[in-house]
């Protein structure tokens, strides 16, 4: 682990414990993914390399983990910072993010019902940014769509 990503990190997510951050190094450096949803293998969670900048038909290209490059909506363009992580879904052959999401708030909604989370991300009542102060609002909203 490099002094200088962790410094960046620390700075980016000071909420986070010293594993948290080791972990997200570790991912990228590991070119990790994750599924959002175990039985839906279209939609996948990726860590972003790099800001959304380079204009494309859909949105805007960023580097990520395991995809190398991902098409992020314009709406949550602005939010792609390395370190964020991408939620993608499949469009065709590419995937292309449509929300980005902190770290601390992923830690969070991957101990969530991840069924409805796909639902809600498919249906696009996800916001384009995710963080921790409105991460309780759709982990409170994915509880109540599993109760129900």
């Amino acid at each position: 682990m490099s002094r200088k990503s962790f410094t960046h990190f620390r700075k980016l997510y000071p909420e986070c414990s010293r594993k948290d951050l080791e972990d997200l190094i570790g991912a990228i450096k590991g070119d990790k993914y994750w599924l959002v949803d175990p039985d839906h293998e279209d939609a996948i969670y990726i860590v972003a390399l790099t800001k959304a900048n380079i204009p494309k038909a859909n949105g805007l290209q960023a580097k990520a983990t395991h995809l190398k490059r991902v098409i992020v909506v314009a709406e949550a363009a602005r939010f792609s910072r390395r370190g964020r992580v991408l939620m993608a879904v499949r469009s065709g052959s590419n995937y292309i993010a449509k929300s980005v999401i902190t770290w601390p708030a992923f830690l969070r909604m991957m101990g969530d019902d991840s069924l409805t989370i796909y639902k809600m991300l498919t249906d696009g009542s996800i916001p384009p940014f995710v963080n921790s102060r409105n991460v309780s609002t759709i982990v409170h909203v994915a509880r109540e769509k599993t109760i129900s």
